[in-house]
């Protein structure tokens, strides 16, 4: 379930759902032969609206600012009674609307967290409503007072009800495992955060990621034999394994390695990393995988004031991280498959030239959808953007499209670009955990500083300064990867009949099942029955829907046995 600011378009759903819920199904107004239900208080109303997967509404909120000078209230009650101030810091809160089929479950309960933000955000300090008797306790449950003054709407009866924010905050503190748990499965595209600072902030829940596979394995890694009976293609980690030569070493040296403390400020890696993308180690910092580079850079340059814009779709840490670990204003930049999911360049480049942004991020090319954008229109976007927006661009698989693609050589050149990159994915290194972000000196100084001593394991230190210099092998197994992503498609595409099969750049593809068959979820659940682990897009992003997957390459018998698993569960479900 996605919550946003209501569109034109949403606006003008919410106005035929009024007149369907509270003139045709509630009896509140008589009906109209517009079917469409409005007042004079909407010019001034902040809706908020909550979305399914496929983008139809699913309940909605309408707030009256204290800049409207008028609420519904007044219709029912003389201000004179009003057990609390009418002031400018008085909101109410109206029209709390699910649709029949969402009734009795968790979206009230975040349409009302909604509104107690943007109140919160806005600056006011008291909400008041009406309220319906039957739906009492919901809002007792949710910090909301009673006063005994009813007032009648048709057939109707509601009763009056407020709290102050600081009342609200408190019940809210209560309920936090609730409303965390709640979180966990929306995506909260408000322009201020679930839990802003004035407000306790549970521990923000992990990031959605792949990696499933370790449920059929154990975690406890006791049975590590299991993972030949396992496809783990829920994740993109890479088919072939890593370089002779960093295998080598670790063969030879690993219970030296494993007892032995490493370099403290990982000297040789980053001596190897400058070699091999020649770029001054001046202008680089490591860590133990992209995700440490992540929270350690955007903990330090971003506050709960900030302002960020990001792809939609796009990789999930950064939307977790943003939104639940710093807590900070995101402004999604939608991308559709229709224009094969590709960045509006033009448009990007006016808005990180405008100055609204602290930061931009860009995935290049993009995870999920696998596209590339071309190398120049990056720099234009880099050129074109203001000085107090970095820019920060993601090339953890740029190299299976090509090294001359990446925006690397331009960081000491352009005072807010960053490059971040993953040693993980194109080195077969995921389980070592090593990358880095290269960036201007200055600002990069700084990350050192907060960078702990030991960040880089050894073993993920040799691997990475053996692996960087197996270039020629590399480029072999990258350029391999373009050929078994191509057959996988082709024999998917033959074998599943109905459904639409587009490759990525890198190593994956996405499988679009028809509108008739089963859900990704569905799919992904018999799949993992059978060893096979897939990723169901819907869970980080509503751009794909609920019948979307994405099928990491692997080595040729290994994609003839995710072929060949898939077939059979198409099979049983047609």
């Amino acid at each position: 379930m996605r919550l946003s600011l209501a569109t034109p378009t949403q606006r003008e759903e919410i106005y035929r759902l009024r007149h369907e819920i509270y003139a045709l199904e509630l009896g509140q107004h008589a009906p109209h032969t517009d079917e469409r239900l409005t007042d004079a208080l909407d010019s001034h109303n902040v809706y908020l609206v909550a979305t399914d997967a496929y983008e139809a509404l699913q309940g909605f909120v309408s707030l009256t600012p204290p800049t409207a000078e008028r609420y519904s209230l007044d219709k029912y009650f003389d201000r004179a009674v009003l057990p609390f101030p009418v002031d400018n810091q008085l909101w109410e809160v109206r029209l709390l609307t699910v649709l029949p089929q969402k009734r009795g479950g968790s979206l009230a309960m975040l349409l009302m967290l909604a509104a107690l933000r943007h109140v919160e955000a806005a600056g006011g300090t008291r909400i008041a409503g009406i309220g319906r008797d039957a739906l009492k306790p919901f809002y007792e449950a949710a910090g909301l007072c009673f006063h005994g003054l009813k007032a009648h709407s048709g057939a109707v009866t509601y009763e009056l009800m407020s709290a102050t924010l600081a009342e609200l905050n408190a019940r809210a503190e209560t309920i936090q495992p609730l409303l965390t748990r709640l979180l966990r499965g929306c995506d909260w595209a408000l322009p201020y955060a679930a839990w802003p600072a004035s407000a306790p902030a549970p521990a923000p829940a992990p990031c959605y990621h792949g990696g499933a596979f370790f449920e059929a394995i154990g975690a406890d890694f006791t049975c590590l034999e299991r993972r030949q009976d396992v496809i783990n293609a829920d994740v993109l980690d890479a088919w072939f394994d890593p370089a002779p030569e960093a295998l080598a070493a670790l063969r030879e040296h690993l219970p030296w390695l494993l007892k032995t403390s490493p370099p403290t400020q990982c000297e040789g890696l980053f001596a190897a990393i400058s070699a091999a993308r020649g770029v001054p180690e001046t202008n680089l910092v490591v860590g133990a995988g992209s995700s440490d580079l992540i929270f350690r850079a955007f903990t330090h340059w971003l506050t709960p004031h900030s302002q960020v814009l990001l792809p939609d779709p796009a990789y999930g840490e950064y939307a977790h991280v943003l939104a639940h670990v710093v807590g900070c204003t995101v402004e999604r930049l939608p991308l559709s498959r229709e224009n094969h999911w590709q960045l509006d360049s033009d448009l990007l480049a006016q808005k990180v030239a405008s100055g609204r942004y602290d930061l931009c991020i860009l995935i290049h090319p993009s995870n999920p959808t696998g596209t590339l954008t071309p190398r120049a229109e990056l720099v234009r976007i880099a050129q074109a953007a203001h000085p107090k927006t970095r820019l920060w661009i993601d090339e953890a698989y740029v190299d299976y499209v090509g090294g001359e693609h990446s925006l690397e050589p331009l960081v000491g050149a352009h005072s807010g670009l960053y490059v971040c990159k993953s040693l993980s994915k194109v080195y077969a290194l995921s389980g070592a955990r090593a990358a880095y972000l290269a960036g201007p000196e200055a600002e990069i100084a700084v990350l050192r500083l907060r960078t702990p001593p030991w960040a880089v394991s050894l073993p993920a230190q040799v691997a990475g300064v053996h692996a960087l210099a197996a270039t020629d092998y590399y480029t072999k197994c990258w350029a391999q990867t373009h050929t078994l992503r191509a057959v996988l498609a082709a024999q998917l595409r033959q074998a599943l009949s109905g459904c639409a099969v587009e490759e990525s750049v890198a190593n994956w593809l996405l499988l679009y099942l028809p509108a008739s068959g089963p859900r990704a979820a569905q799919l992904c659940a018999a799949a993992a029955a059978r060893g096979l682990f897939l990723r169901d897009l819907a869970p980080t992003t509503t751009r794909f829907g609920t019948h979307a997957v994405r099928i990491a390459v692997k080595d040729a018998a290994t994609n003839q046995r995710i072929v060949a698993q898939l077939t059979e569960i198409f099979l049983k479900t047609a």
